[in-house]
Parts: C-alpha cells; sequence; structure tokens
C-alpha cells in the first residue's frame, strides 16, 4: 500500500456487523483467508457521505466494526468514528505513525507503530490494555485470532502473543523484516518476507512448515482461496501454490511492479499495478485476463465485493469497477493521493488520503 513511502502495506476491509458474540474477530483483509472479499449487500454508488481532517497523512487502511470505524495516521493518533454521521468517539496517541490498518478480536482494538509497539486498547473507550515492544518498526496489520494475536515486524520477527495479556509466546526470525499481515488457511499461518521467502509456519510453535524463495520482496499480504494460496512480489511476479500436498501452481511475470495486496474472488486474483493499472488473473491459471488504466501507480490493495472492484490511485481519484464489463462503474476524486486500502461495509466505503482526510462514500 505504501510505496510512495517505499514500504508495502497490508491493509484492510472488513464487514459491517450489529451484534458480537465471544470470539469475534474483524480481520485484516475481510476474513482471516485475506482474500479481500465481502459479502455485502448493498453496495456504495459513490456519492460523498462525509469526511473527516485528521492532520496528517493516511497511509493504512480504516477498520469498520459495526457502526465505528478505526483509522490511525502518520502523526500516531488512533481515531474511532461514527460510520454513519462522521463524528469523532474517541481518539488516543500513540508513540509513531500508524502505518497499518487496526484488526480486532472481542472488545480489543490492535495496531502497530513505526516506533515497534504493538497496542491493544479496548475499543469502546480508546483505554489500553497492554502494549508489547518489538525491535523494529511495524509496518503491517496484526491478525488476531483463537487466544492468539500475530504480527510481524521490520526486525526480522513475525511475534505470536496472548491476546487478553501481551505475553509472548513464540517468535521466529527471518533475515529481514516483515511489512504484511499473515493469512490463516488449512491450520497454516502464511506469511511473506521482504527477503523474498514465502513462509508456512505452525501457529502452535512458529516451525516452518515449508517454505520457497521467490524473485523479490514480498510486501503485500497473501490471499487465500479454493485450496490455493496467492502471493506477489514487487518486482512484478505473481504466484499460486496448492496447500494440499504443497504443490507450485503457477507464476506469471505481470507487466509492472507490484503496489499492492491481492484480492481473490470469483475464481480471479485482482493486483494493482504501479503502472497505473488494476491487473485481473485467473486465479487458476495465472492468464492475465484484462487491464483496466488509472491516471497513477495503484498502490490501494484492491477489494471485491458482489462483482465490483474497489480501489485508490494515486491519481486522487477513487474507482469502482464492474468485473463483468470492465469499466468504471464511478470514480470518485479526492484530496490528494490514495494509497491506503478501503474498508467497505453495508452501503459504505471508507479510505484514507496522504492529505489526512478520511472519507465515506455511499
Amino acid at each position: 500500500m505504501r510505496r510512495a513511502f517505499a514500504a508495502s502495506l497490508c491493509a484492510l476491509l472488513i464487514v459491517l456487523g450489529a451484534s458480537y458474540a465471544e470470539g469475534a474477530v474483524w480481520y485484516s483483509r475481510g476474513d482471516q483467508y485475506n482474500s479481500g472479499n465481502f459479502n455485502v449487500k448493498l453496495l456504495p454508488r459513490g456519492t460523498l457521505a462525509w469526511k473527516l481532517e485528521t492532520g496528517s497523512k493516511i497511509v493504512g487502511a480504516p477498520l469498520v466494526v459495526g457502526s465505528t470505524a478505526y483509522v490511525g495516521n502518520m502523526d500516531g493518533r488512533i481515531f474511532a468514528v461514527d460510520v454513519n454521521t462522521g463524528g469523532v468517539r474517541w481518539t488516543y496517541q500513540a508513540d509513531g505513525s500508524i502505518m497499518a490498518a487496526p484488526s480486532a478480536l472481542d472488545n480489543i482494538i490492535f495496531f502497530g507503530t513505526f516506533e515497534g509497539t504493538l497496542y491493544a486498547l479496548d475499543r469502546g473507550n480508546g483505554t489500553p490494555l497492554w502494549t508489547f515492544k518489538t525491535d523494529g518498526p511495524i509496518l503491517a496489520s496484526p491478525l488476531a485470532l483463537g487466544e492468539k494475536v500475530y504480527v510481524g515486524a521490520y526486525d526480522g520477527s513475525i511475534y505470536a502473543l496472548n491476546v487478553r495479556s501481551g505475553a509472548l509466546l513464540w517468535n521466529v526470525q527471518s533475515p529481514r523484516g516483515f511489512e504484511c499481515a499473515p493469512a490463516m488457511a488449512e491450520g497454516v499461518l502464511l506469511v511473506g518476507g521482504v527477503d523474498g521467502r514465502f513462509h508456512a509456519l505452525d501457529p502452535k510453535n512458529g516451525v516452518e512448515l515449508w517454505g520457497g524463495n521467490a524473485e523479490g520482496s514480498i510486501r503485500g499480504s497473501p490471499a487465500y482461496g479454493d485450496g490455493r494460496v496467492h502471493y506477489a512480489t514487487d518486482n512484478g511476479y505473481a504466484h499460486a501454490i496448492r496447500l494440499k500436498g504443497v504443490v507450485p501452481l503457477w507464476h506469471t511475470r505481470v507487466n509492472a511492479p507490484i503496489g499492492s495486496s491481492p484480492a481473490y474472488a470469483q475464481g480471479e486474483m485482482y493486483l494493482g499495478g504501479l503502472d497505473g493499472k488494476l491487473y485481473v488473473l485467473n486465479a487458476a491459471t495465472g492468464q492475465i485476463l484484462w487491464a483496466f488504466s488509472t491516471g497513477g501507480p495503484v498502490s490501494s490493495s484492491p477489494a471485491h465485493a458482489n462483482g465490483v472492484v474497489f480501489f485508490g490511485s494515486s491519481d486522487h481519484r477513487f474507482y469502482a469497477v464492474d468485473t463483468k464489463s470492465k469499466a468504471a462503474l464511478w470514480s470518485f476524486e479526492a484530496d490528494d493521493e490514495i494509497v491506503s486500502d478501503p474498508a467497505v461495509a453495508e452501503g459504505r466505503v471508507l479510505f484514507g488520503t496522504l492529505k489526512g482526510t478520511l472519507y465515506a462514500l455511499r
């Protein structure tokens, strides 16, 4: 997401809900698979509902939980905002820039900072519950699942912490850092590293079950669907591996460096290119099916909902592209570049800009 800042960011989308059972979770890309695909019935039509000026650049995606959106900015402040009105419910000042989307489990909101601190706050009022200090910047969203929260840092570690106490359960190291949120699929924790190695880890202890080296840095989150994990390297290669039997299926050279995390839906893989295009691949074969052009690099990770792909561009515009007609249903002009991933909810889509404005469209 943040190629404009020499770092990509895995950020997120989430579906609105009204009530929460014990163990309710909101994942960094819509589900624990990082699919970027969301089951919403009412799609936004590109009309401004409200906007909020936060005072500093927004590079991470918002997280929508019920009627509240959570978003952080480069000044290190996280905002809890009413989704319907844009009114601020609370704010909290962290120790450094927030460069990735928050995630949530039950009443807890999790996010990391450039200073290397993972925060757990009460999402109702912003009260700190615990913090954990890593040895490097946290540039990715955490993944909370069960009694663990997983997060990668630029110190080369993946950490697993207890969600209630922040106690360290395990950590594993890589020669370089991690910039993306892991996915959980078929009982395996899946994550790519800046060193170009793709890791499949045992979530119980962090032991690498299998792995492989790619052609370049893996800065975007992996996306799982239909038995396959899909990921891309920043120098323009997309990959798919069948998890059962660990079978590499294909790798495709896209015609540009990749600026986003992939989304997976309806048998297709969606990727943002730094050449200003949205690329659509056949997820079973890797064939490039079509592309949609914008006026600037696309570092905003695509989101799919009900046959429409949502994403922003550095050309200051936010797009809704129909997957059948391959044409824009609408676009919206914002006040600056959009590198933030969008958050999709019923009848709403939210995103931030480098001017620090949080937009909600309906």
